[in-house]
């Protein structure tokens, strides 16, 4: 075999031109790779300079249009601030202005979200859309000569409305007797709010002819920190708005600070609440919450619908105590200062309240199983102060027991409405309220024991509202009875939470009742709402002695599916007694469950919000906040005349 000496190995000098071959092309692929990347950064940083020019013009012409500038105004300022901030681009290329004539993307002509180049200003809404083309500079070595970089931006007018509601009127209703223009501003006259102060006076709140003629309020000349009433005919009298002194007429202690999470006061139980406000958020949380609105850039929603007459219930709004105005003027005092222009809500110069009636518990009605008794003893029937009207009464069977005399066929407890109310309809007055006596109560042949029966109130004016109270009435002589009674009337717990009552059940008399009770809940004279599951534990009990301190049942009751504030129960205790014949003893024991959580205020206090208006700071103390108008009560928030008191902010382009 031979022996090679010396050279190289076959297939040597082929491998090594391969490798160099490769490295080549790898080199010419990384290096197009880094100058590609290289241009990529270029355009990158192209549109990052791009979107801050285009969002800087859509906020200043929208703050063009929020000083009361006009369209063309709103157009010039964002072209000017684009000018400014696109004269030093990152790649020493100016990008060119907007076209007066806007482009859009093919096939999107007069779409505004298919904007790519040009300003488009619709009420208020701005889109400002920008285009510039930078050259490729190592992409040309692939055959790349330059890239389109875009950027766009959308502003939107937000209300930016505080929690304040300011009166419309003072001094109810007018006329001022000889008042002339210009109108002297006394703290005992008539005045409009949001008319010109040289005609607030005039006329009456039902009459505002004498003052609007077509100087409605403006802005006028610029604010005068020295005499910030130097400019009576064009804005409104200078009035408190917040805080000491801007209570309006009455003994309410309202002082201008609004809950606007809390809406809807057309009946008891209908309020609506927003921003994760409920019944049962304690006072100081939502004194915080609603303050926060100030300081936090406005109030973000749900808005309001346009004002009506009468107004809407939405339109109604939870009015805060006076106690809670020094956290708002604080917020104010933050954010805002004299000469500043705010949004604001209007009310009529009431304070308004649900109106309600209450039904006192009647008494025990004892009858004989046969006879008419002419008078079977009285109740009271009150009222709050915004209550008027009239309440009718009536008589409604207790049809979960078919014993009960108005529910047997035929009826031994006579008569449709068995029991004649006098007076009917009754007319409840303040305090202890009025008296009702129940007369001509007939029965015929009714088996003795006790029953319930319901007392119906009803009032049409100024909405239907219907209310029961059980009525406990005794037919003959029953020895043994019993009573019913719990630790507790009431109970608070947060939405879905289960609510507990322990139920005791007594001998009425020293002798026992001498047999068993059942228990069960009920509504009140309505079905147990959907989702409410009612526990006794033990369902059966055996009265316990009249001297007892102990309890016979526990009441939990899950509450998924009831709805923030109020409800109302009723525990029905049942059963048959020890005597001979034995006799049906019923009893109706009212509970109510506070969906909340134990600290709120059930007020009913709320103002009708009338319309909107923006005003001008005039002064801030540490007690109160005064300001005057400069426009007059408008009913649409996104009525642009309100543009002084809103806020641009950037939004979605979509």
């Amino acid at each position: 075999m031979g022996t090679w000496l010396g050279g190289r190995a076959p297939g040597v000098i082929a491998t090594r031109g391969q490798v160099l071959v490769l490295f080549a092309l790898g080199l010419v692929v990384l290096l197009g790779a880094a100058g590609i990347a290289f241009d990529a950064g270029r355009f990158l940083m192209e549109r990052r300079s791009l979107q801050n020019a285009v969002d800087a013009a859509a906020l200043a012409a929208a703050n063009s249009l929020i000083r009361g500038g006009t369209d063309a105004n709103a157009d010039a300022e964002a072209r000017a601030v684009l000018a400014t901030n696109l004269a030093h681009g990152p790649n020493g290329i100016v990008a060119p202005l907007p076209p007066a004539s806007p482009v859009y993307a093919p096939g999107g002509a007069g779409d505004a979200k298919q904007l790519v180049n040009g300003i488009l200003i619709s009420g208020g809404d701005i889109r400002v859309a920008i285009q510039n083309t930078i050259p490729f500079t190592f992409g040309r070595a692939v055959g790349l000569v330059d890239s389109v970089v875009g950027a766009r931006a959308r502003v939107a007018l937000k209300g930016n409305l505080l929690p304040i509601a300011v009166r419309r009127y003072l001094n109810l209703p007018g006329p001022n007797a000889g008042a002339t223009e210009p109108c002297v501003i006394n703290p005992g006259t008539f005045i409009d709010v949001f008319a010109t102060e040289r005609r607030s006076c005039l006329g009456t709140d039902s009459d505002p002819g004498p003052r609007f003629v077509a100087d409605a309020p403006n802005a006028g000349a610029d604010f005068d920190p020295t005499t910030p009433g130097s400019d009576p005919t064009y804005h409104g009298p200078i009035v408190e708005i917040l805080g000491q002194g801007a209570q309006p007429n009455g003994s309410s202690d309202f002082r201008g600070f609004i809950a606007l999470d809390i809406r809807n006061f057309a009946a008891v139980g209908t309020q609506t609440y927003y921003s994760n406000v409920t019944s049962g958020t304690q006072p100081n949380t939502l004194k915080t919450k609603e303050a926060g609105w100030i300081s936090d850039g406005g109030y973000t929603g749900p808005g309001f619908p346009p004002a009506t007459t009468p107004p809407d219930p939405n339109d109604q709004v939870a009015v805060m105590s006076g106690n809670s105005t020094g956290i708002a003027i604080d917020s104010l005092r933050d954010r805002f200062g004299p000469g500043d222009a705010i949004l604001v809500a209007v009310y009529p110069g009431q304070v308004m309240a649900i109106p309600d009636f209450t039904l006192g518990t009647p008494p025990l009605l004892a009858l004989d199983p046969t006879g008419t008794v002419a008078n079977g003893g009285s109740f009271r029937v009150g009222r709050n102060q915004a209550f008027t009207g009239q309440v009718t009464l009536s008589t409604v069977a207790d049809t979960n027991d078919l014993n009960n005399p108005m529910v047997l066929t035929p009826p031994t407890l006579l008569g449709s409405n068995p029991i004649d109310y006098d007076p009917n309809p009754v007319t409840p007055s303040l305090g202890s309220g009025t008296s009702v006596d129940m007369k001509n109560i007939t029965t015929s042949g009714a088996a003795p024991g006790i029953y319930a029966l319901w007392v119906k109130g009803q009032a049409g004016s100024p909405y239907l509202t219907t209310k029961y109270e059980p009525l406990a009435m005794m037919v003959g002589s029953v020895g043994r009875d019993f009573g019913i009674s719990s630790d507790v009337s009431s109970q608070t717990v947060i939405a879905g939470a289960t609510a507990t009552f322990r139920i005791a059940v007594k001998d009425a008399q020293t002798q026992a009742f001498g047999g068993s009770v059942a228990l069960t809940l009920e509504g009140l004279n309505s079905p147990l709402p959907a989702g409410v599951t009612p526990l006794f534990s033990p369902e059966i009990v055996t009265p316990l002695d009249k001297k007892s301190k102990l309890f016979s049942s526990t009441l939990t009751v899950g509450t998924t599916g009831l709805g923030n504030g109020p409800h109302r129960f009723v525990v029905r205790a049942s059963g048959m007694n020890g005597e001979s014949p034995a006799r049906s003893v019923t009893r109706l024991y009212p509970i109510e469950i506070t969906i909340g959580d134990g600290t709120a205020s059930r007020s009913d206090e709320y103002v009708d919000i009338v319309g909107f208006a923006v005003m001008r700071v005039a002064t801030i103390g540490s007690n109160t906040i005064t300001a005057y108008a400069i426009t007059p009560v408008i009913a649409d928030l996104d009525d642009e005349r309100l543009r002084r008191g809103q806020v641009a902010r950037l939004v979605p382009w979509d």
